[in-house]
C-alpha cells in the first residue's frame, strides 16, 4: 500500500473520531461498528503499519465519508461539517501537546498495556466496559495536558451515563490516528494545500474496496 493511501486512511480515522464524537454529543448514539473499530485501534501499539492498526478499510467508511465531505467546498452539503472540522483540528492540537510530553506518553502507554492485559484475562469485556477503560485512560493522561477538546452538544445526552467515557474513548483513538498520520508525513497544512490529492486518494480507496 502506498504512503499516500496510508496517510489518507489515518486522516480518515481522525475525522471518524471527530464525527463520532459530534454524533454522540448531539444525538447520544453513533455507528456502533465504526466506534468499536476505532477503540480497537487504540490498543494496537509499537507499529506504524496501517494494515495492522486498521485491518479492515470498511471500518473507516464513515471517516472517509466525513473527510471527503469536509474537504469538498469547505463542507457544503455535509451536516455539521464545521463542527467536525473543528473537532478534528482540536484532536490534532491535543496530539501536539501529547508529543511534547514524554511523561504523559509513558503514562498513557502504561494504561493501555494494563487494558490489554485485562482484556487478555477477561476476553468477554464488552464495548461499554472498554469505552470506560479507555475514557478513564484519556482523563488520567491526555486530560492533564494544557489543551482540552471542547465538546458541544445536547446537555441531556452529554450527561447520560457512560457518554463522557464513550466520547473520550473515540477522542483517544483520534489522537492515536493523528500520531500515526504525522509519523507518515501528514501535516495540518496538507488539508488546505493538498486537498485535491486527498480527495483523489479517497476516491481511489472507494474503488478498490
Amino acid at each position: 500500500m502506498s504512503v499516500k493511501r496510508d496517510k489518507t486512511l489515518a486522516l480518515a480515522a481522525v475525522f471518524q473520531a471527530a464525527g463520532l464524537a459530534n454524533e454522540l454529543a448531539r444525538r447520544g448514539q453513533a455507528d456502533a461498528a465504526a466506534e468499536s473499530f476505532l477503540m480497537q485501534s487504540t490498543l494496537v501499539m509499537d507499529t506504524d503499519d496501517v494494515s495492522l492498526i486498521y485491518p479492515d478499510r470498511d471500518g473507516l467508511t464513515r471517516g472517509l465519508t466525513w473527510l471527503e465531505g469536509c474537504l469538498l467546498d469547505q463542507g457544503r452539503g455535509l451536516e455539521h461539517a464545521g463542527e467536525i472540522i473543528r473537532l478534528a483540528l482540536a484532536i490534532m492540537q491535543v496530539e501536539r501537546h501529547f508529543e511534547r510530553s514524554p511523561a504523559v506518553q509513558d503514562q498513557l502507554r502504561g494504561r493501555l498495556l494494563a487494558i490489554q492485559h485485562q482484556r487478555a484475562l477477561s476476553p468477554g469485556m464488552n464495548q461499554a466496559e472498554l469505552a470506560g477503560q479507555l475514557g478513564s485512560a484519556y482523563v488520567d493522561s491526555l486530560g492533564s495536558l494544557g489543551f482540552r477538546v471542547q465538546i458541544r452538544g445536547d446537555a441531556r445526552q452529554l450527561q447520560s451515563p457512560g457518554m463522557a467515557e464513550r466520547i473520550r474513548a473515540v477522542l483517544l483513538a483520534g489522537v492515536r490516528a493523528v500520531w500515526l498520520w504525522q509519523r507518515l508525513g501528514g501535516r495540518r497544512w496538507h488539508l488546505i494545500f493538498t486537498r485535491s490529492q486527498i480527495l483523489q486518494e479517497i476516491r481511489a480507496i472507494a474503488k478498490s474496496v
